[in-house]
């Protein structure tokens, strides 16, 4: 399982590879977390959300979209991400800690998770997508 950032002109680019959906849901999250916020967090709060769409792309649009809301509205830093996927639905568990400019500051704002290019494909023995985060 991995993220890595591509180039694009503008925006911020990732390339998620994982053995699952479960790892890439996970891995998306991750990435999008380590674009916003720098240093550790500690799994200290917890968050539970529920996400309905009609394709793994909906579903990882709307946990990533629900990740970046709970933690600007919430201030907090989120490290860990539990995930129960069935059809249609994705139900997420969200732990981290409260941010600390001196610990977390520095990342990228981040204003939204793009459809640009969102596609969820198989590829020999894991999945992978890119996600575009608009900054």
């Amino acid at each position: 399982m991995s993220f890595e950032e591509r180039d694009h002109t503008a925006d911020i680019l990732m390339h998620i590879r994982a053995a699952d959906t479960i790892g890439l849901f996970t891995d998306a999250g991750h990435a999008l977390m380590k674009t916003m916020y720098r240093g550790p967090a500690r799994p200290i709060e917890e968050v539970s959300v529920t996400i309905t769409g009609q394709s793994l792309e909906h579903l990882l649009h709307g946990f990533l979209s629900e990740l970046l809301f709970e933690s600007e509205v919430q201030n907090i830093v989120f490290c860990e991400f539990e995930f129960q996927i069935r059809d249609g639905e994705v139900r997420a568990i969200l732990r981290g800690e409260p941010f600390d400019p001196a610990i977390h500051g520095g990342g990228t704002e981040v204003k939204g998770i793009s459809w640009y290019g969102l596609s969820i494909r198989q590829e020999q023995n894991e999945y992978a997508c890119d996600v575009l985060f608009d900054v």
